[in-house]
């Protein structure tokens, strides 16, 4: 199998070198230093955290650090590494045990506990703020200080000399920290992407002094906005002459005559909305204004990635939890192609699988029939994507329809004449890793698939590998259990004269629990019949293979003319106890009228008398099955022309969200009904009217035909 894709495209970060080389002699350095060697990585792999706090950081109008990773690499203003004295110009990128190594326990501290401190507000010194920075998953990386001026108006990063803010630059840096610290705290709790767009909404406005604020969300892959502002929550299409859809559909940065439109890109370059700001007249300080909306747009960008993270892992436990109670491949088939596509936020599912010979079936859920017809005559060697991947085992992303022409020149693509614009194509492999299905789907807009993207992939894959697996498992299992009961029932259902006959045996399949229930009919001299219905304690073949034997001596006991009441004790001395179950055994004489009941630890019986209802017919207490040593009680109750008796295994009545009385109940109730139909027809109502059982079960209706 090859699961592979081309390298997902760099960001654009070009706005970011430029906000760092403005920031005074430190941005120029961080800019032009090579950091491939070092704990922080090439400055192109910076993720967004990082270099949202590093402009904030750096266009501080106060002393300002960023303290980054597990060794608290140091990234400094120039005011900051000004108050460091001499060693200030050999700080920047130096962990901070070498740089300050009295800090190391307090921002340690910060960075671990996730919490907000503050030192110096004695009034003896700066004043120092230290908060952590966290990433789109919510886990702190780094930590951002602030230092504000003593009352004198100086402030001292560290031992050296003193930097002089002036009072007006102190108040407003104090305000848009303030602010930002409390923009981030709300994102940072906001749990999806609706909270995190009314926060941004709420609290913007106030930190960057704007009239108005729209934000707008978007679906990977879908042409919808979803806008938030004043006006409350409306949709938009990325094709709109709208600022906010043009921030998105062109990735830029759109000027208003009042305000401005910033497209919200996560780490890897892809836009996920856009911000937009309006101010009522002009405002000042322009350059200010541009890095505060860029930390803002920051921050609002990692809050809608890590809520749709939130959302997506949320999608897949809930597709996980939907294919872990599938029972058959059809069930596992209807989730994926149900589930799937929603976790994916993907449209137009389809499940390829080899059909006769080298034929390819497609299943589909609301697939258009134009679309469906295309793939009528589908071949395992056909060169159209899910086929091939069917046939190869190979992952296909096709990124847009012209990368589906160069790959497959002059083939028709209806896909894209469906309006997908990516598409993919999953291959589903067996636990000996060779394809078994092809999984595709598509976007109506492009989709730019990225690490995470390309991870959830192959995580679906993965889900729905396991659940075909499991079921194909379930049903060989499940097909020999049934065979196996099949061969060992009496296939004869007509009996003695004077009794009419119905048998059944139902399988249970709930992943791989297979049961041991079973029936049998022997018949006696004179015009008798012995029934036997029991049901052996386990699952899968075992059970099964301990049914046979049971089976096998309690038929041969009772042909052997052994008293009902030493059955079971001789079954014991024969067998020993390495088993565990129960069992009725009845004789019914329908010359005599009567039928005698032996059971152990087995459901009582059910008689139904013509114009009376349904009675339990109870029998003396036994051990269950496998533990009986002495001769257990025998009942003997009276057998009539019309009467009904109805003999069955606990998965008819047992179910896990009722009481055991309620089931039986229930059964009473089923046969009032249907009592005088044949007996087949009793059976069958019996069954359809009680499924839903996790065991499996057996029954048998016997009438006194007269």
């Amino acid at each position: 199998m090859v699961r592979s894709a081309d390298a997902p495209r760099p960001p654009d970060d070009s706005r970011w070198r430029e906000l760092l080389s403005r920031a005074g002699r430190a941005g120029r350095w961080i800019v032009d230093h090579d950091w491939a060697g070092t704990p922080l990585g090439p400055l192109a792999d910076w993720p967004p955290s990082l270099r949202t706090a590093l402009v904030v950081c750096l266009h501080s109008p106060v002393p300002a650090a960023l303290w980054w990773g597990p060794g608290l690499v140091l990234l400094a203003n120039d005011d900051y590494l000004a108050g460091l004295g001499p060693a200030g110009t050999r700080a920047l990128g130096r962990p901070a045990a070498a740089v300050w190594p009295d800090a190391v326990p307090a921002l340690t501290g910060v960075l671990t506990a996730a919490r907000v401190t503050r030192h110096g507000d004695d009034g003896a010194g700066p004043v120092f703020s230290s908060g952590p920075v966290v990433d789109a998953a919510g886990h702190p990386e780094g930590v951002l200080t602030t230092v504000a001026a003593a009352p004198g108006g100086t402030a001292d990063a560290a031992p050296g000399d003193p930097v002089v803010v002036a009072d007006g630059d102190r108040r407003r840096a104090l305000r848009q920290a303030e602010g930002l610290a409390r923009l981030a705290g709300a994102l940072s709790a906001a749990g999806s992407r609706d909270a995190v767009m009314e926060v941004v909404g709420a609290v913007t406005p106030g930190l960057v002094g704007a009239d108005g604020v729209r934000v707008a969300a978007a679906t990977a892959g879908a042409w919808e906005l979803t806008v938030t502002g004043d006006a409350g929550t409306a949709e938009l299409r990325v094709t709109d002459d709208e600022p906010l859809a043009r921030a998105v559909r062109e990735e830029t940065t759109v000027p208003l005559p009042d305000g401005l439109c910033l497209p919200l890109r996560d780490g890897t370059g892809a836009v996920l909305g856009a911000l937009e700001v309006r101010w009522d007249g002009p405002a000042a300080d322009e350059e200010a204004r541009r890095i505060l909306l860029d930390a803002v747009a920051g921050l609002c960008s990692q809050a809608l990635r890590r809520a749709e993270l939130t959302a997506s892992a949320r999608a897949m436990a809930e597709f996980a939890a939907r294919l872990s109670v599938t029972r058959s491949t059809g069930e596992a088939i209807e989730v994926i192609l149900d589930a799937a596509p929603s976790a994916l936020g993907a449209a137009l599912p389809g499940l390829a699988m080899r059909d006769e010979g080298r034929r390819v079936r497609l299943w589909h859920a609301e697939l258009p029939s134009g679309l469906v017809a295309t793939f009528d005559d589908l071949t395992i060697d056909d060169p159209r994507p899910i086929a091939h991947a069917l046939r190869t085992g190979e992952r296909i992303i096709l990124r847009n329809r012209a990368e589906f022409a160069a790959r497959h020149p002059g083939l028709p693509d209806p896909a894209g004449e469906y309006g997908m614009v990516t598409t993919v194509v999953l291959p589903l492999l067996d636990a000996s890793r060779r394809p078994i299905a092809a999984l595709g789907f598509g976007w109506p807009r492009e989709r730019a698939l990225h690490d995470d993207d390309l991870a959830l992939l192959d995580t679906v894959a993965d889900l729905c590998e396991q659940t075909l697996e499991r079921v194909r498992l379930a049903a060989a299992e499940h097909n020999l259990v049934t065979r196996l009961a099949g061969r060992l029932r009496t296939s004869a259902t007509i009996g003695p004269p004077g009794l009419e006959l119905a048998t059944r045996y139902q399988p249970a399949m709930s992943g791989l629990h297979l049961g041991g229930d079973w029936y049998d009919l022997v018949d006696l001299d004179d015009g008798r019949l012995a029934v036997v219905v029991g049901d052996v304690v386990g699952h899968q073949v075992e059970a099964a293979a301990d049914m046979a034997q049971l089976r096998t001596v309690v038929n041969t006991l009772i042909r052997s003319g052994v008293p009902l009441a030493e059955v079971f004790p001789r079954l014991t001395g024969l067998l020993g106890v390495g088993f565990l179950g129960t069992c009725l055994a009845m004789v019914v004489d329908p010359v005599a009228g009567q039928a005698q009941v032996a059971r152990v630890g087995h459901p009582h019986p059910v008689l139904l008398r013509p114009g009376r209802p349904p009675e339990t017919v109870w029998t003396g207490h036994s051990l269950p099955l496998g533990l009986v040593r002495d001769p257990v009680p025998v009942t003997t109750v009276a057998f009539g022309p019309g009467d009904l008796l109805v003999a069955y295994t606990d998965g008819l009545v047992e179910r896990r969200d009722q009481a055991y009385d309620a089931g039986v109940t229930a059964l009473h109730e089923v046969l009032v009904p249907v009592r005088d139909q044949p007996v087949e027809v009793i059976a069958d109502t019996l069954l359809t009217k009680l499924s839903g059982s996790d065991d499996d079960q057996a029954l048998v209706v016997i009438r006194h035909a007269g």
